[in-house]
Order: structure tokens, then C-alpha cells, then sequence
């Protein structure tokens, strides 16, 4: 399998499954916290808007799956979540707000992901590097 073939299929498996996490968060807000035994927010609403970010993640990770080279961009902004959420959510452990096995939540929803958005970047890098380097030959 090639590059390009590899993380397209990265990507279109983020899309799918950041657009299930979000509908399942937005239709069940307190799901989450049933299925950890975590007490539930009182404000359910803040868990689906939450769901409802999840699922927008996940077209933009499909709109990169069907333009593997155009839009790195998008796959900035979905790391610069997926770093962000993972060290918020380790925090709140930290304050002892939610229990540590909850982080297990973030092992699948970001930290699995990072290596292969990273490797991603350095590809397209590499790609745009050899681009611009044979533009300069011709000129």
C-alpha cells in the first residue's frame, strides 16, 4: 500500500468514526459517563455540543481523505484538538474531577490518532519540499 492509498484510509476512518462518536453524544449526552460510572454533567446540552464539534472534525477529515494533498490544514486544526482535549481532560483527572480510567476514553478518541495526523504532515511536508525543490531546477 502506498502513502497516499495508507492515509486516505486513516482518514476516512477518522471521519467515520469522529462523525459516529458525535451523533452517538449528541442523541445520548450522558452515555459517556453511564458507560465510565461517572456521575453525568447537569447540563446535557454542553455534552452534545461537544458532539456536535466531534462530527464536524469528522467532515473535515473526510474532505482530506478526498484531497489527500490539498488541505494539511485541517489536519493542523484536528491535531491542535486532539492535543488540546487530551491535556484538558488530564487536568480535570489531575484536579481528581473525573477518575484516571477515564482517560481511556482518550486514548481512542485523540492519542491513537496523533502518530498517524503527525506522519501525515511530515508526508505532505516531504512532498511539498520535493515539489518546490524541482520548480527551482526549472527556473
Amino acid at each position: 500500500m502506498n502513502h497516499e492509498t495508507f492515509y486516505r484510509s486513516i482518514f476516512y476512518s477518522a471521519a467515520i468514526y469522529n462523525i459516529a462518536w458525535g451523533l452517538t453524544t449528541v442523541l445520548f449526552p450522558n452515555l459517556m459517563f453511564e458507560l465510565l460510572g461517572i456521575e453525568p454533567l447537569n447540563y446535557p446540552f454542553m455534552m452534545s455540543g461537544i458532539g456536535m464539534m466531534v462530527g464536524v472534525y469528522g467532515y473535515g477529515y473526510w474532505v482530506v481523505a478526498r484531497h489527500i494533498r490539498q488541505y494539511p490544514q485541517l489536519v493542523v486544526i484536528g491535531i491542535m484538538g486532539k492535543l488540546l482535549g487530551a491535556v484538558g481532560w488530564s487536568y480535570h483527572v489531575y484536579l481528581g474531577d473525573i477518575p484516571a480510567y477515564s482517560l481511556w476514553m482518550n486514548v481512542f478518541n485523540d492519542v491513537i490518532w496523533l502518530p498517524l495526523f503527525v506522519g501525515y504532515l511530515f508526508w505532505v511536508c516531504q512532498g511539498f519540499c520535493e515539489a518546490n525543490r524541482k520548480s527551482g531546477e526549472k527556473g
